[in-house]
């Protein structure tokens, strides 16, 4: 018993410092991602990988769409493709001045990614891991290099939900009001429950019940060096 405990304590404790989860906040780098997938397709010859080199086959196509999954750059349920999340694993340089107008340029000759075609005699992500791939070489020729951090990653629609019951249970808001705008901004525990949120998510109470599409767009924020 106490060496299961044991175990069952290393493993915690791992998974703690690999992912470098607070609160409920996950954060992982691209090459984290990339090894996690790499032993899921069950890639041979991973070496090149490891090093950053992609050739243009089905092989790195499913590693990069794995890659956008793994560190929630692509989200399937909403067919949006999140551009901002997917510039923070990019490290330009420093002297290079047109390096957002360069990418811009690429992505708009990008198609937005199709809906999933969830017919059973199709690949249901085979137009969209084509898309993603495409989006992936304009970050890697045109905005910078990967790099080794290892940002917050947004959570998931479930992931989201459950934290928001949850603060609502840890604080005493009834869950029937989180759907509830003014009624619920009127609540005496609100603070509690923004703060816990926050924490929780990295997110404000607000953005998580009026959620919007602006991350479907496939542009960069002309004369900014940030990504939407």
């Amino acid at each position: 018993m106490d060496r299961l405990l044991l175990v069952l304590l290393s493993s915690a404790s791992l998974l703690l410092t690999v992912y470098g989860i607070k609160h409920h906040i996950v954060t992982k780098s691209w090459s984290e991602a990339q090894s996690d997938c790499l032993q899921y397709l069950r890639v041979e010859s991973p070496g090149r990988y490891l090093s950053h080199r992609y050739r243009d086959n089905q092989t790195s196509k499913q590693l990069i769409f794995c890659i956008m999954l793994n560190l929630r750059i692509y989200d399937p349920t909403q067919n949006v493709l999140r551009l901002k999340a997917m510039g923070q694993f990019f490290h330009p340089d420093k002297t290079d001045t047109l390096y957002v107008n360069r990418t811009n340029a690429c992505l708009l000759r990008v198609k937005v990614p199709p809906l999933v075609d969830s017919s059973e005699d199709s690949q249901p992500y085979s137009g969209v891991m084509g898309t993603l791939y495409e989006v992936f070489r304009c970050f890697y020729h045109c905005y910078g290099n990967i790099n080794a951090d290892a940002p917050k990653l947004p959570a998931t629609v479930l992931e989201l939900e459950q934290i928001q019951q949850e603060c609502a249970r840890i604080v005493g808001v009834s869950e029937r009001l989180l759907d509830g705008g003014s009624q619920l901004r009127s609540h005496p525990r609100y603070s509690e429950l923004s703060r816990c949120i926050m924490l929780r998510s990295g997110e404000s109470v607000d953005y998580l019940t009026h959620r919007n599409n602006s991350s479907r767009r496939f542009k960069l924020q002309n004369g900014e060096n940030d990504v939407l």
